[in-house]
């Protein structure tokens, strides 16, 4: 009886070359992938430190529209940041800041408050750890001072 099968026709020199290939090919893409996760990563780090920057400058001028916009002469800044949702020392209300920004780093309002000798809030600040060292950005309002000049 003959077999219905024919006998493969490569030797034996060339049988582990299409799997040799094989794991040559996905070593290679695996370093390529390597090597793109660190420029993603980088990016995406990057994008946050963006997003950061642009969240503490909400809150320095969110401080500052409620320490300028202060009834009277003295001027102050808000003892709590719900203070900047809805400043209520006017017959109407004003907003400062639209909401309590989420740190873009860990998704949640885990700010430090930067308070002034008054115990008043004058900005905030955040800290990050990275690559075993410390990260501190701080936004805080600095209000202008004008200076009379004698003729």
């Amino acid at each position: 009886m003959r077999r219905a099968f024919a006998k493969p026709s490569c030797g034996h020199q060339q049988a582990g070359f299409t799997y040799l290939a094989l794991l040559i090919a996905i070593a290679v893409l695996g370093i390529g992938l390597t090597a793109a996760s660190e420029v993603w990563v980088t990016s995406a780090r990057r994008q946050k430190m963006v997003e950061l920057d642009w969240v503490g400058e909400q809150f320095v001028l969110a401080v500052g529209s409620y320490y300028e916009s202060s009834p009277g002469s003295v001027k102050v800044y808000p003892l709590q940041l719900e203070e900047l949702l809805e400043d209520r020392r006017y017959l109407s209300m004003r907003r400062h800041l639209r909401k309590v920004y989420l740190n873009p780093f860990t998704g949640k309002t885990d700010w430090e408050i930067v308070r002034n000798p008054d115990g008043r809030i004058q900005g905030v600040r955040v800290v990050m750890q990275s690559a075993g060292s410390r990260i501190v950005r701080e936004y805080v309002h600095q209000p202008m001072v004008s200076v009379a000049i004698a003729p």
